[in-house]
């Protein structure tokens, strides 16, 4: 038999077999192993720093109540805005102080230009913690 006739069988036999992988776009499948795979965003990681070390230096020229520092800035969901847990002490009033940084944003969000080079400003969400507590 020839050589081209035995690489031809070969072929016929592995088409007649069923595969895991059949009927799956190649182009698909090298997707979902990008997505199952995610790596941190090193330049979300960057910027959610540069946020906070400026919040935490700006903080205390805003007047608030009481003792408030920055304890974390994370994306929420995007880079777009930005989500910052603010520590205050169980003295203060939580709810004032929420009211004064959302007030105060707008401020904050020109600071925050100053440091950040960014074409846009990330819109800032505050959530406020309790010292006492854990709770979000």
């Amino acid at each position: 038999m020839p050589s081209s006739k035995r690489k031809a069988d070969d072929v016929r036999a592995l088409c007649a077999r069923i595969h895991p992988d059949d009927g799956v776009d190649p182009r698909e499948d090298k997707r979902r192993d990008v997505d199952r795979i995610k790596k941190p965003d090193r330049k979300l990681q960057q910027l959610c720093k540069q946020v906070e070390n400026a919040l935490q230096l700006v903080l205390p020229n805003v007047q608030l109540l009481g003792d408030v520092r920055v304890l974390s800035v994370m994306p929420a969901p995007n880079a777009g805005r930005l989500r910052v847990l603010v520590v205050v002490s169980d003295t203060s009033d939580h709810r004032q102080v929420a009211a004064r940084l959302e007030r105060c944003s707008g401020y904050l969000r020109s600071e925050m230009a100053q440091v950040v080079s960014r074409r846009r400003v990330p819109e800032l969400v505050f959530s406020i913690v309790v010292e006492g507590t854990r709770d979000v």
